[in-house]
């Protein structure tokens, strides 16, 4: 028989089953003590010998002997042929002729058994054929066409059906009978796969390879260099799949198959939990790594007109570049054993685990089966093209800042300060708060709302200016709310670059609202924050797997090799700016810092205490009770109304909600400020028309007064109906029903200053009068007590403190500064009662009262010599005259 025919036998042999065929040859290889064929050398090389070890490399913690990671992942790797030992066990499900596969429950045989009579007549074919291959036949034969088939055959033949609907609970676990007939064939697929793809490289290098260098400016190039990656990227796909189903069982066998019946239910839901995080993630890698296969035929090749038979290769941005920011290891052990080692000691085991099967699968499966580091056309190919990759027109976003709702960034900060186990069922309105704040950033994002004017000390802690990349890295940080989305750096990328780009349509993106904050703040963080990368090696081991299902013990590799993690651990940067944030903004509840609790509490103590003292000497002395008496009796009632509703009420009770409590306190604000219009009004009115305060009848002084307060409640109830409107209708009530507060209490104050102008103009114009008329008086207009009452009066009625108030709470970043101004206007109460009470005129009066109280007896300053009689006479007769003066 002629090579080419015995080509075309052996062929034919291992189109019906290839593993089957290559085990006979193996084993056969195996027991020659004398010189081999060139086809049986070369099949040993590629197949039979294999890998005589492997390496993972994880935290030393995670591979310290005794390891669970270790000695489960042994298990995992292929057994080679050693010459003259025995061959390997490997459990196999028969297939049946045409490719159909039975059952995973079939009955598993070793690869190296006695076969039946027509299965040692085909075997025997096989290693004929094997035998006849010589020199450059057998070496083309068996680097070309056998690696391949040998991948294809694995991607139908090591499919293991009927597993997704067990069920591991207390029946199935602990049954060896059950477990066992499942774990086998998984193991038996999960070994196939990772020699299949490690033989499949020969098919690329040995065909693939030659033609891309012949043919590298042709497009069917970029097709059959996608369609190689696409039949590999189907074996990965395979993997992910039975390493989800593995987990389980693997774990159980190596270590809890000495739980307790009672203990064995929570341990296999928390096995369930850590394997549904690590299908997540190895889901999204496939995710990624099959959107940008897909996407290869779409690379430009064009030859450099500067480099003869050289050409430039123009990959767009969702690219293989992508792919390495999923990482070569996981860091489900170094983020989550410590959270959960109290209540759940084998956790740690659990997530160590993982993150072992993850790293086995980067090394052994991706970077072998798509061979990612020389598959890279700049790397592979740097003699003949020069990639040119698209870029992110997008500067560094490591100082933007983004106004955002406080209560989800306290949120953030109390999940870093206070991070949980995942293994733990978060309570179902923590579930949902989550999901809220993550609407509600994404909403804010949408937005782009600028600096939204704070009118009050609560709309402060309602909004926060955070730096953008900082709030990206709390949100997706593997202890946030971002957890539970996939990781698929392709879809974020994609989502970011719609969100940037094109911010007037959001109908390019391709996660759900409530996904999409989680998506975009990931590109965001990776690619465009700078200052939040981090490269620091850290303490990785490494254990050696050898093919017979042992291991060596474990070394470090951190600096002898170079290997090291690079998951994303913050910089010191990155930590600077979390401990910043935690200790001048987010440390306290709603903006209060605690240790400075009791003072705020003293301070609106006494400033409650003071104003209602104020108020209750307007209302008992009847001198004061004149008209602007009355409207400083309501300017301070509305101040006590607002500061119980806002400081009492609010942050005692917790009632209502924050929204409707700004919206409250703004509006008092407002209202003391209508209070201070009429307040200023009628003193420049009385000085205008030569009229004081006490000369008004009583009579007139209330219709006055009704008059004033209906002006005031009729601009107030429209500003704030106008706002209520607002919020009720616009989903951006906050933004517009602060500036229409912010536009009403300036106009206010400006009535304000506009009236006391007029008053100062008032008294120059007079002054000069009174110069030009040379009439001089020896007296000062007043003194320097007098004149600092006056100054501090001046300030209160002026609203110029209410302006400084709300200047300091638009200072966003500074929120200790904010909080120290907000303590400090609780002293208002104290300065009211000195400045309007404890003045030459009042304050006698207020003495006077209280030593009434002490002594009704006591003869008062100025009733020395009148009788009670006497003084009511004179009362009445002097209030007819002015009334006959008033009609006059």
């Amino acid at each position: 028989m002629y090579p080419a025919g015995l080509a075309t036998t052996l062929l034919a042999l291992l189109a019906r089953n290839v593993t089957s065929s290559l085990h006979c040859v193996c084993n056969d290889i195996d027991y020659v003590t004398n010189g081999i064929c060139d086809g049986e050398g070369v099949i040993w090389k590629i197949y039979c010998e294999g890998f005589d070890d492997y390496w993972v490399h994880e935290t030393c913690e995670t591979l310290a002997p005794p390891s669970v990671a270790a000695l489960a992942l042994a298990r995992l790797v292929p057994r080679s042929w050693s010459r003259g030992l025995s061959p390997p066990v490997e459990w196999e499900t028969p297939r049946p002729a045409g490719g159909v596969q039975r059952p995973a429950g079939g009955v598993p045989r070793p690869a190296g058994g006695s076969p039946g009579p027509a299965a040692e007549e085909w075997c025997g074919g096989a290693l004929a054929a094997v035998r006849g291959l010589q020199g450059q036949q057998a070496r083309e034969l068996f680097y070309t066409d056998f690696p391949c088939r040998i991948a294809t055959d694995c991607i139908d033949s090591c499919r293991v059906h009927g597993l997704n609907d067990v069920e591991w609970n207390l029946e199935t676990l602990p049954n060896d009978h059950l477990r066992g007939s499942i774990l086998s064939p998984l193991m038996h697929a999960v070994r196939r796969i990772t020699r299949a793809i490690i033989v499949r490289r020969w098919c690329y290098y040995r065909r693939q390879i030659k033609f891309s260098v012949q043919h590298l400016n042709k497009t069917g190039f970029l097709e059959r260099y996608s369609r190689y990656r696409r039949e590999s990227m189907q074996l990965l796909s395979l993997g992910v799949t039975h390493l989800s189903q593995l987990f389980i069982p693997l774990a159980f066998e190596h270590m809890g198959d000495h739980m307790s019946d009672e203990l064995l239910p929570g341990w296999t839901e928390n096995v369930k939990r850590v394997r549904d995080m690590l299908h997540t993630r190895l889901r999204g890698w496939v995710q990624d790594t099959q959107f940008v296969i897909d996407q290869t035929v779409n690379y430009k090749i064009e030859e450099d007109k500067n480099s003869s038979g050289k050409y430039i290769l123009r990959r767009p941005l969702l690219s293989d570049a992508l792919l390495v920011y999923h990482g070569e290891y996981l860091s489900f052990h170094d983020d989550f054993s410590e959270l959960c080692e109290n209540h759940h000691p084998e956790a740690s085991q659990m997530f160590g685990l993982a993150d072992a099967l993850y790293n086995f699968y980067h090394r052994y499966w991706y970077d072998r089966a798509l061979d990612y580091r020389s598959l890279d056309f700049n790397q592979k190919y740097k003699y003949y093209t020069k990639a040119v990759d698209e870029e992110w027109q997008l500067e560094d976003r490591s100082n933007a800042t983004l106004y955002v709702d406080t209560g989800c960034v306290q949120l953030l900060v109390n999940a870093l300060d206070h991070p949980t186990c995942p293994l733990e069922d978060l309570p179902p309105e923590r579930v949902e708060q989550r999901d809220q704040c993550r609407l509600q950033l994404w909403d804010d994002m949408v937005q782009r709302a600028p600096h939204i004017p704070v009118t009050s000390y609560l709309a402060y802690t309602q909004r926060a200016n955070v730096n953008l990349c900082l709030l990206a890295w709390m949100t997706v940080n593997s202890h946030s709310i971002c957890q539970d989305v996939p990781f698929s750096m392709t879809q974020s990328v994609h989502d970011a670059r719609c969100y940037f780009d094109s911010p007037d349509d959001q109908s390019c993106l391709e996660s759900n609202d409530t996904d999409a904050i989680c998506s975009v703040f990931r590109a965001l963080l990776l690619l465009k924050c700078r200052d939040f990368s981090s490269h620091k090696p850290l303490d990785v081991c490494a254990v050696k797997l050898y093919s017979d299902g042992s291991y060596s013990t474990v070394f470090n590799v951190t600096w002898g090799k170079g290997i090291y993690k690079q998951y994303g651990k913050p910089t010191q940067r990155a930590l600077k700016y979390k401990y910043g944030l935690n200790s001048a903004t987010l440390k306290y509840k709603d903006f209060k810092i605690d240790n400075l609790k009791p003072l705020e509490i003293s301070f609106i103590t006494v400033n409650i205490l003071f104003r209602l003292l104020t108020a209750g000497v307007y209302m008992y002395l009847p001198q004061l009770r004149n008209l602007p008496g009355k409207i400083f009796l309501s300017f301070q009632i509305t101040g006590i109304i607002q500061i119980l509703c806002s400081e009492v009420v609010y942050r005692m009770a917790g009632v209502p909600d924050l929204s409707t409590a700004v919206l409250i306190d703004s509006a008092f604000t407002l209202l003391s400020c209508f209070w201070l219009n009429s307040f200023c009004y009628q003193m420049f009115a009385c000085i205008r028309y030569l009229r004081l305060p006490n000369d008004l009848l009583r009579a007139e002084a209330s219709q006055i007064f009704r008059r004033q307060v209906l002006y005031a409640l009729i601009a107030w109830s429209t500003v704030c109906a106008a706002c209520i409107a607002i919020e009720k209708t616009s989903k951006h009530y906050l933004m517009y029903s602060r500036i229409l507060f912010m536009l009403g209490i300036t106009l206010s104050i400006s009535f304000n200053f506009v009236c006391l102008g007029l008053l100062g103009y008032m008294y120059l114009c007079t002054r000069n009068s009174m110069k030009q008329l040379k009439i001089f008086s020896g007296t000062k207009f007043a003194s320097k007590k007098e004149l600092l009452f006056m100054s501090v009066k001046a300030v209160i009625l002026s609203g110029v403190g209410i302006i400084i108030r709300i200047g300091f709470h638009q200072a966003q970043g500074i929120a200790q500064f904010v909080y120290y101004v907000h303590i400090a206007t609780m002293v208002q109460g104290p300065v009211l009662f000195v400045c309007f009470v404890c003045n030459g005129t009042t304050l006698p009066l207020f003495k006077n009262m209280i030593l009434s109280w002490w002594d009704p007896d006591i003869v008062c300053h100025g009733r020395e010599l009148c009788s009670a009689a006497e003084r009511n006479l004179a009362k009445t007769l002097n209030e007819q005259t002015l009334a006959a003066e008033y009609s006059l």
